[in-house]
């Protein structure tokens, strides 16, 4: 006997468990300003940036105030940073202490009572945060966020994730799939990407970012939910947020300011980035 590989639309839309229009999805809708990005079982979000636009940063004020408005756990690998940087990031922000005095361990008495304050303050959120340590590979997360219970991945960043392949594309390809794979299973992933300069008469910059500028494999955009570029301007403290793809409803940008000695991005003046942009006003 062959097994049934098909179902037909009628028996879904006449299945109960499988088409329920009284129960709504589960979503874990982040805090202001980032309410629009769509983090939920199943899903997606990529997020591509040039070197030093705060992507890192970005990633963990996210996956921390999901975590803590919706009593999740989050399991956090980032291949750059140990958890020692990252654990300085985010207590750079709850405590608001300069993040620089915070890695140098040049503080005052009252910083330390800020941050003691803020450790106490946030150790139920904290709690939930875990960092993976073993080996930067998806099976291997995976493991880590079944074992601490887990619904949301931060994958920070995926090219610097190992997969055995003799061609990077195809690596990246096979690493998209894996992720898949595992979001799948019910969780909300987060991926961070880097991107690749675009050729200009002035030579290569990352100067006008697109879909296409993720780093290394098209399947990348192609296989997330949503994408989203980080265009930040350091010299005015600004940014966008500027979504190239969303597989359920129409783009939606979001303007941003950024705190760097807090490391926070905080909502923002869509006229104020297009201002600073080249050629504006600013």
């Amino acid at each position: 006997m062959t097994a049934t590989t098909y179902t037909t639309a009628l028996a879904l839309a006449r299945d109960p468990a499988r088409f329920d229009l009284d129960t709504q999805p589960t979503r874990w809708t982040p805090p202001a300003p980032f309410e629009s990005i769509d983090l939920r079982p199943g899903r997606i979000v990529l997020i591509g940036a040039p070197p030093g636009a705060g992507k890192t940063t970005l990633a963990l004020q996210l996956v921390f105030d999901v975590a803590a408005q919706h009593d999740l756990r989050a399991v956090v690998c980032n291949v750059e940073m140990n958890a020692d940087v990252l654990i300085d990031k985010l207590l750079a922000r709850l405590a608001r202490v300069d993040v620089t005095a915070l890695m140098n361990r040049d503080l005052t008495d009252p910083e330390r009572d800020l941050i003691a304050a803020a450790v106490n303050q946030h150790a139920e959120a904290l709690g939930r945060i875990a960092f993976h340590r073993g080996s930067p590979t998806v099976p291997s997360v995976y493991d880590s966020t079944r074992a601490f219970d887990a619904r949301v991945l931060v994958i920070d960043y995926l090219q610097r994730f190992a997969l055995e392949a003799n061609d990077d594309r195809v690596r990246l390809d096979k690493l998209m799939y894996q992720v898949r794979r595992v979001a799948d299973q019910g969780l909300a992933v987060l991926v961070i990407s880097s991107v690749s300069r675009q050729r200009g008469r002035g030579g290569s910059t990352y100067d006008n970012l697109a879909l296409a500028s993720y780093r290394g494999s098209a399947e990348l955009e192609f296989g997330a939910d949503a994408a989203y570029l980080l265009d930040a301007d350091p010299r005015h403290g600004i940014a966008t947020l500027r979504q190239t793809k969303n597989r359920y409803g129409p783009p939606r940008d979001v303007p941003l300011r950024f705190n760097g000695p807090h490391q926070e991005f905080s909502e923002g003046d869509a006229l104020a980035a297009y201002d600073a942009a080249p050629g504006g006003k600013g």
